[in-house]
């Protein structure tokens, strides 16, 4: 009954990321009709990871943006730091106990941002939906409270740029008063908030995304596996699940930016010998299909892509051998993603990694977040979804934090302790702050219009 109810309602989609999270980018370059479609059938953009600002740090991002990450939504993460170094600043040392900002007798403000505007917008109702839906209905339909304290949301249109993403991450907590600031997508984003936050004493968690200029923020927890992390185990699940052992029926398509760097160092680490294609990214994804196919027939059984969802769609209609797909992260997981590549065409049968499992089944691994939809009257989606995560794992840390609240007491909490929620990967921030070691692996089926199914839930290894 509930999986019939997550069905009846994943017809509305935008796009992540948090990692990403989280979308199709709405520049041009883009193989014909593709976004076309996609706007037709009330999508947006549906890639998580957002594009840069290449004037402020970024040089671009995972999906794009108009201004610095390219018509493909591909650039890279050069950082968010005021001198566009991209390097790690760390902070300032300004985490102490004592700085109790955004916490009051009866609440903790907390603020979220995410592209809903820019190259790549993102359906405000699903985010407006997502920011309240666990703090109003996440108790047996009640709001939940933490020692007594219920959770308010602060949202920010971060504009898919760097330079808006810190502004706005600066409104939050200096001007709103948030307690701690959470990133729903966007690389370049997630970035410039991290290091603002950082330098601030302000925490800070996203969905996994490059560890480029973020693996020494005081205050920053990644609350899914990085790309780097992520990319060794796609190689394994090539070759132990879908049995692709031969590396020359390997092909890795990987945009040609800084930010996948490590991705593809990992990947071809874990598989010497496959074939790396690096399109640039202002190309369309048609290019690519030559690379891939000689005419009807297979150059490559198996094909993994990094590039953003528009480069990927394009690519899979084109080439007519249909190979299967496989990729990271979050953006590709969405069932937006899904439905377009099913009526494109290439899709059917490709696998990615997600911090969740996929949304139609989300009734079978929690519950409670159809029932809370239930009694908030709403409908939702896997945008939602991943936000209900998401504010689960942050409700552990503030539980975690205890009653006496503050952002020492936050941080001191987290750092070297686990959590598990059911939604999200389990954590453990013994080590460093990527703790996730966990991934589902979400298949596309084109039955019913085109959606992602649950193939392996919260794997550490194949």
């Amino acid at each position: 009954m509930m999986r019939a109810f997550a069905r009846r309602h994943r017809g509305r989609m935008i796009v992540a990321l948090l990692a990403a999270t989280a979308l199709i980018a709405t520049a041009c370059g883009q193989y014909e009709g593709v976004h076309d479609r996609f706007v037709a059938e009330g999508g947006s953009n549906p890639g998580v990871d957002s594009g840069g600002d290449g004037s402020d740090g970024g040089t671009g991002g995972d999906t794009g943006g108009t201004d610095g990450g390219g018509t493909d939504g591909s650039g890279g993460g050069g950082g968010g730091g005021t001198d566009g170094s991209g390097a790690d600043t760390g902070g300032d040392g300004t985490v102490g106990n004592g700085d109790t900002t955004g916490v009051t007798d009866d609440s903790i403000t907390i603020g979220i941002h995410a592209p809903l505007t820019g190259a790549a917008p993102l359906r405000q109702d699903s985010f407006e939906t997502g920011k309240d839906l666990y703090w109003q209905y996440g108790n047996d339909g009640g709001p939940v409270e933490i020692f007594g304290r219920g959770v308010e949301t602060v949202f920010a249109d971060d504009q898919y740029r760097p330079s808006t993403a810190r502004q706005v991450c600066q409104t939050m907590a200096e001007e709103q008063e948030a307690f701690a600031i959470l990133g729903a997508g966007g690389t370049d984003q997630i970035q410039a908030c991290a290091q603002y936050a950082a330098s601030e004493g302000v925490p800070y968690l996203s969905t996994g995304v490059t560890e480029t200029g973020m693996g020494s923020l005081d205050t920053y927890f990644a609350a899914s596996m990085t790309y780097r992390q992520q990319a060794p185990m796609l190689a394994d699940y090539i070759r132990n699940d879908l049995g692709v052992t031969d590396a020359s029926n390997v092909a890795a398509v990987v945009t040609n930016t800084p930010n996948f760097d490590d991705a593809v160092s990992g990947f071809t680490d874990a598989f010497p010998g496959v074939e790396v294609f690096r399109p640039d990214k202002n190309e369309r994804g048609s290019s690519s299909a030559g690379n891939l196919c000689t005419g009807t027939a297979k150059n490559y059984d198996v094909v993994f892509v990094l590039t953003s969802p528009t480069f990927y769609l394009e690519m899979a209609a084109a080439a007519a051998c249909r190979p299967t797909y496989v990729g990271v992260g979050v953006s590709m997981g969405l069932d937006q993603v899904a439905s377009t590549g099913c009526s494109t065409g290439g899709t059917e049968d490709a696998r990615f990694f997600n911090p969740t499992p996929a949304f139609t089944d989300a009734g079978e691994y929690d519950p409670e977040f159809l029932a809370a939809a239930s009694a908030a009257g709403i409908e939702v989606d896997d945008v939602v979804w991943m936000m209900w995560g998401q504010s689960k794992v942050l409700h552990q840390m503030l539980e975690q934090a205890g009653e006496n609240l503050d952002r020492g007491a936050f941080m001191n909490a987290v750092s070297g302790s686990t959590f598990s929620t059911g939604v999200f990967p389990d954590l453990d921030y013994g080590d460093s702050r990527f703790g996730a070691t966990q991934v589902s692996v979400l298949r596309n089926v084109c039955d019913g219009g085109g959606h992602y199914v649950t193939d392996h839930a919260f794997v550490s290894g194949f």
